[in-house]
């Protein structure tokens, strides 16, 4: 498959199958290369399609989402973490930064012809860890029909583990994968 009509069909893919998509980078030919997305309004996530020309020099797709903000685990905690990638199937837990929105000034209310004095001394965003889980696949063995099973792969093997970390420590730090503090009681019996 090409790659013009990888994005056409992975966009209708996700028409169908997530609540909202958005591709946010293209390449020179203006071919998507880059899409976020949200299912069923909770788990986000994002699809990358990469040349990798200096590294592997086979083209890529790589499937994300995201898990948690662990910015704030131990260093053994991490470690513990990484040695579980051993027990994924074709898929891996990985850590990248992400920015935390600040909070928003007051409006600035500019009067028709005046410009906008931006201040380039503001601060950066502070910026955080996420828990991913990916799989990356070879161009040609990714089919865009196959996105739904790859997400629910992983977020099934993320729940496995996430949870039987949570079972092993008593305090659920990387464990939490839902971030619920509330117990499962929800269910009158």
């Amino acid at each position: 498959m090409e790659p013009a009509d990888f994005a056409v069909r992975i966009e209708e893919v996700m028409a169908e199958e997530c609540s909202k998509y958005e591709c946010v980078l293209v390449d020179d030919d203006e071919i998507g290369i880059l899409w976020t997305f949200v299912i069923e309004d909770t788990f986000s996530g994002f699809l990358s399609v990469e040349d990798n020309e200096e590294t592997l020099k086979v083209r890529t797709v790589t499937l994300g989402m995201h898990l948690k903000d662990i910015t704030d685990i131990s260093r053994e905690e991490l470690l513990e973490l990484f040695a579980s990638n051993a027990s994924l199937v074709s898929a891996n837990f990985s850590v990248v930064k992400f920015p935390v929105a600040q909070d928003e000034a007051a409006p600035v209310i500019i009067d028709e012809g005046e410009d906008l004095e931006i201040d380039e001394d503001d601060e950066q965003p502070e910026m955080r860890d996420m828990l991913i889980i990916q799989t990356r696949l070879p161009f040609e063995a990714f089919s865009p029909d196959d996105f739904g099973g790859f997400v629910q792969n992983l977020l099934f093997q993320a729940e496995m583990y996430l949870t039987q970390s949570e079972d092993d420590d008593e305090d659920g730090a990387i464990g939490d994968f839902d971030d619920d503090e509330s117990d499962d009681d929800d269910f009158d019996d």
